[in-house]
């Protein structure tokens, strides 16, 4: 057995054994789900609740007492990876944010070069092919959907010089397959869930030689529920839907004041729509919003709430108490905040579980496979980075 299988099983044990923790859904939820665990809570006031869920280590300390194997899990840590020598921005990156293209070099600081042709996936403009051309690629191909990146990044390499094409169409057709070769060096940064699934599994039926895909967005995958990719995953499935495959994706490194205020309004806001449709519809249960344009959380919520009651086909009264369904919010908020505290310390862990399965189909494939983080995480939460090769 491997040491990526062997962490695997040992964090499939104990996620399993601890399902009641992370499975919930805070905003169903009308009271806390762990008595033992209700007096801790209970004594945190909001500003506490706030400060121990953005300091990681902080809250594992907190949580221990009563989760040692969970805050024990946390040391199955991934190794840090190459970086870049520097972040300088070539002209030619005018565009691109400081993170991002910090993001894009240390990517690129992981991969093999002056081997074989590179096939970008998702690639969007092509930002991590046309480094790649210039860093010695004997070519590259970027595969992206809209025409529009494609044209725009065709010019940026015809301007540099630069063995770099593009290929437009849809990763989740099945022609996409066909641009899968050999004699090859496929990467993905940031391709998410279907199209990374798909990325891998087509890499693998063509004995693609080496791959460099850092993943993201589990949950935007074809079926409610996510099939593990390895057979170890499939022996230790943990039958994730998409409410708990977005649970990794619910970390935040970046923003200052501004943006944790619109957190706190969003927040705020979903719960007091929930309230007045319960109301209204007089159905007990929580009714969840989609995405959202954050512009509405710079009027009032009665603009919010008629906005939210025409997504879900709701008819809403023409006059809106706010203040009295606001207040019932906030009494809300501190629940699914409680509830979030606990829920959040398995986020590295589920999003590591994710990782060690896609690891170990490769594994299952005949590739060595090396795991870890490739940037900082000031730079992303979204970090994480599988090497394969045959």
């Amino acid at each position: 057995m491997s040491i990526l299988a062997e962490q695997f099983q040992q964090l499939s044990t104990l996620l399993h054994q601890a399902r009641g923790d992370w499975q919930h859904t805070p905003f169903s939820c009308t009271e806390l789900p762990w008595p033992e665990l209700a007096p801790m809570l209970m004594a945190l006031d909001e500003a506490q609740i706030d400060a121990l869920d953005q300091d990681d280590a902080a809250a594992l300390a907190w949580l221990a007492p009563m989760r040692p194997h969970t805050a024990a899990a946390h040391a199955l840590s991934l190794p840090e990876l190459e970086r870049a020598t520097d972040y300088a921005t070539p002209r030619w990156s005018n565009g691109i944010g400081g993170r991002k293209w910090a993001q894009i070099k240390d990517f690129a600081a992981n991969v093999p070069r002056d081997t074989h042709p590179v096939l970008e996936w998702c690639a969007g403009k092509g930002h991590l092919g046309r480094l790649l051309a210039q860093q010695g690629a004997p070519s590259v191909t970027s595969l992206e959907w809209s025409a529009d990146l494609c044209i725009q990044g065709e010019q940026l390499a015809l301007q540099l010089g630069l063995k770099h094409h593009f290929h437009c169409a849809n990763a989740l057709d099945t022609d996409a397959a066909e641009l899968f070769q050999p004699q090859q060096l496929a990467v993905a940064l940031h391709a998410c869930g279907e199209l990374h699934l798909r990325f891998l599994r087509h890499a693998a039926q063509a004995g693609t030689q080496q791959l460099a895909l850092s993943p993201c967005c589990y949950h935007l995958i074809e079926s409610d529920v996510y099939r593990p990719l390895s057979q170890a995953g499939q022996q230790q499935d943990l039958k994730l839907d998409r409410h708990s495959l977005r649970l990794p994706l619910q970390q935040q490194v970046t923003g200052g004041e501004r943006v944790r205020r619109l957190r706190h309004i969003e927040l705020t806001w979903r719960l007091a729509f929930d309230e007045l449709q319960q109301h209204l519809s007089g159905q007990p249960h929580y009714l969840p919003l989609p995405t959202f344009p954050k512009r509405l959380l710079s009027g009032d919520f009665a603009e919010f709430a008629h906005f939210a009651g025409t997504q879900k086909g709701l008819t809403m009264p023409k006059a809106i108490d706010s203040q009295h369904w606001l207040a019932l919010a906030d009494q809300r908020r501190l629940l699914v905040k409680r509830i979030e505290l606990v829920r959040h310390r398995y986020r590295y862990l589920l999003e590591l579980w994710l990782l060690l399965d896609r690891a170990l189909f490769l594994e299952e494939q005949g590739y060595r496979v090396n795991l870890g983080t490739f940037t900082a995480i000031e730079h992303t939460p979204r970090r994480y980075l599988l090497r394969a090769e045959l």
